[in-house]
């Protein structure tokens, strides 16, 4: 039986925030098998307040960009709803997964998932299990209250003014002891008994052993009130590193627009001018793996997953360049690419082939219906982009 996230938790350790439901339903189902206490939450107008509420150990963001999950995460932070610690996960795209690790090298989020496609189901619940480990051993640490911190440094003090007061008040006994003795010298003198034996015994044992018992009292005293010096020391570091992990800070502006570089920028603002490329692939990973490389290089690029929606796409849209995968559901490459200039009404559009086959008889078939070119998978980055710029420029 498979488990569904409960929206109804009250309480949940972990909780996911999401602006488009059907793109988390398979994440979260893999989490509600896991979890008890998790809840998936749309994004509001009042989503802050919600996660102030609930305190999660876990939160995870499934927006359906990197870039509006930095948005809301920092927003949150802002506006203090999050002041205490947890754990950040951040799922995103495959297209997006570099920028993702970029994000958390930064410190802005503590870990990513890659959610579409869902393919690592047991790293997922890995990725859970130890954020939640994490986030409750910090909040058994910062559990030991600033009350109890007070308490222990007055005690500290205490005990140092005490071992303080007890070294003086030795080292006046001494100090009346050696009067006492004077005083008692004279007397002797006084009454004829004779100074030189009690001189003699002051010399060889009384004065000898006051001294050392001086020496004794000053020695181990300063050692105890230097221990208890550096054990208030202590305290103090302690209570700062409390502190410090009660803070949350907002991300750093400059992390953000390093993370984002590049990738982000490109995938939501190609140049106005770039060329149109239609990448048609059904291997999600590869097709991904194609639109990253092109984006960075400023195409404007668009993608389908099987020849029929290709065509869809051809007749609504104007392309520059089409890169298309041979066998695909609904219309392999071949028959789309034959299709193609009935579409365009005899316009000319370039098609690259992207294929694993060296069947040269099947190229030279494919070829024959107006192929510019192919792409041998796999492939490597520079490949595909000599391939592309030897059509396009």
């Amino acid at each position: 039986m498979t488990a569904h996230p409960t929206p109804a938790c009250r309480h949940p350790k972990v909780i996911m925030l999401h602006d488009n439901e059907d793109d988390i339903l398979g994440a979260a189902s893999i989490i509600a098998e896991q979890v008890e206490e998790y809840r998936t939450i749309p994004v509001e107008n009042d989503i802050g307040e919600l996660v102030k509420k609930y305190r999660p150990s876990v939160i995870i963001f499934a927006l359906s960009s990197v870039q509006k999950s930095i948005e809301l995460y920092t927003q949150i932070i802002t506006d203090k709803n999050i002041d205490y610690p947890h754990h950040s996960i951040l799922l995103c795209k495959n297209r997006e997964s570099g920028v993702a690790f970029r994000c958390c090298i930064k410190g802005l989020f503590d870990n990513y998932f890659v959610y579409q496609p869902l393919y690592e189901k047991f790293r997922l619940k890995m990725i859970i299990h130890m954020g939640l480990q994490i986030s409750q051993s910090n909040e058994q640490y910062v559990g030991f209250q600033d009350e109890q911190l007070e308490s222990i440094e007055e005690e500290l003090a205490q005990m140092i003014d005490e071992g303080k007061e007890c070294k003086r008040s030795l080292l006046d006994s001494i100090a009346d002891c050696k009067k006492s003795l004077k005083n008692a010298n004279e007397e002797a003198e006084k009454a004829s008994i004779s100074a030189v034996l009690i001189q003699k015994i002051n010399e060889t044992h009384i004065e000898p052993l006051l001294a050392e018992l001086e020496i004794n009292i000053k020695t181990g005293l300063d050692k105890m009130i230097n221990q208890l010096l550096i054990n208030q020391v202590g305290v103090k570091e302690l209570e700062a590193r409390v502190e410090e992990m009660n803070k949350v800070s907002v991300p750093d502006q400059q992390s953000i627009l390093e993370a984002l570089s590049n990738t982000a920028s490109a995938l939501s603002n190609p140049p106005k001018d770039a060329q149109k490329i239609l990448v048609v692939e059904d291997n999600q990973l590869y097709r991904d793996m194609l639109v990253n490389i092109l984006v960075k290089e400023e195409y404007n690029v668009d993608e389908s997953a099987d020849g029929l929606n290709a065509l869809k796409k051809i007749k609504n849209t104007q392309y520059d360049l089409v890169l298309m995968d041979l066998f695909m559901p609904n219309l392999d490459g071949i028959n789309a690419t034959k299709q193609i200039k009935s579409i365009t009404g005899g316009k000319k559009l370039p098609v690259i082939a992207l294929t694993g086959n060296k069947n040269k008889d099947l190229i030279k078939t494919w070829a024959e219906q107006g192929l510019k070119g192919y792409i041998l998978k796999p492939s490597s980055k520079k490949e595909i982009l000599e391939a592309v710029g030897k059509i396009l420029n």
